[in-house]
């Protein structure tokens, strides 16, 4: 009888330890998991921002209204879409103009298209939720409870924190059109590069060096100054890719200007080694270190 017992009791024992290390198991899949959505969750949305921030800075200059007083009204660009499921799928079934324009539409046409769908994007920005429960709220300056709903407030959070950066990148530029021009075609260089196989990133913000971009290839590493002026450029803008190249450590320095350069910045440029170009020349850029 005692042995019985035993043996009953070592397979309850061993049952429960089977149970057990199933449910362990579970637990750290569903944890991986949930870890794995939230990474994939920013990492996608940051991405998205960054390789389309200079045409949602454009839209929001193109969206933004100004009143008399140079009071700004962002409305017609943050939109004001539906915050649960429901209401967005029907909205977006129903050709809804909430999604028309503004950061609704990028949403709608680039970051759910990213995500291939409604269904995956809040699977997984609740799996972001999980991860990251507490933000803090810069509108009533404390932390809170991460909602569900805040989807649009964080992603809206995220475009304008980097149209931003951008508008603070050069505040000593006063006229905003000359500026806008300038990042675009900023962008189109970068555009134009990695479409050719090369490796491209941004400068910070601040503290550039007079260097806009770095393009890289295996040891090459290209300090690159784009300049989109009306003018022939001059020896400043040489001067300053030359220094710049030296901050960046830089293997070779590149000005590249739509509307040429003058006899003195040609000179000056042969004797720091600094190539000249205008921005139809970047395509074959390669050939020239290769």
């Amino acid at each position: 009888m005692n042995d019985i017992f035993i043996i009953l009791t070592l397979v309850i024992i061993l049952i429960s330890i089977v149970i057990l290390r199933s449910y362990l198991l579970k637990k750290r899949k569903y944890k991986l998991k949930i870890s794995l959505n939230a990474n994939y969750f920013i990492e996608t949305l940051n991405k998205l921002i960054d390789e389309n921030k200079y045409n949602l800075l454009e839209e929001r200059i193109r969206l933004k209204e100004t009143d008399a007083y140079g009071n700004e009204d962002l409305k017609k660009w943050i939109g004001n879409p539906p915050l649960d499921e429901i209401s967005i799928k029907k909205s977006l079934n129903n050709d809804s103009k909430r999604f028309k324009e503004g950061i609704p539409y990028f949403w709608e046409k680039v970051i759910l298209k990213e995500f291939s769908g409604q269904e995956s994007f809040f699977e997984k920005w609740d799996s972001y939720q999980k991860v990251n429960p507490i933000i803090t709220d810069e509108i009533i300056g404390a932390d809170r409870i991460l909602l569900s709903e805040d989807w649009f407030i964080f992603i809206a959070s995220q475009i304008e924190k980097s149209c931003l950066r951008i508008l603070g990148k050069n505040t000593l530029k006063k006229n905003n059109q000359n500026y806008k021009n300038g990042i675009i075609f900023e962008s189109h260089c970068m555009e134009i590069l990695k479409q050719n196989g090369w490796k491209v990133k941004e400068t910070p913000n601040t503290g550039d060096q007079g260097v806009d971009l770095i393009a890289s290839i295996d040891n090459v590493r290209i300090c690159i100054q784009c300049k989109n002026h009306k003018k022939v450029v001059g020896n400043k803008a040489v001067q300053e890719i030359s220094a710049g190249k030296l901050y960046w450590k830089g293997t070779h320095a590149v000005l590249v200007s739509k509307s040429g350069f003058t006899k003195s910045a040609q000179k000056l440029a042969r004797a720091n080694k600094v190539v000249l170009i205008n921005d139809s020349e970047l395509k074959d850029l390669g050939k020239l270190f290769f």
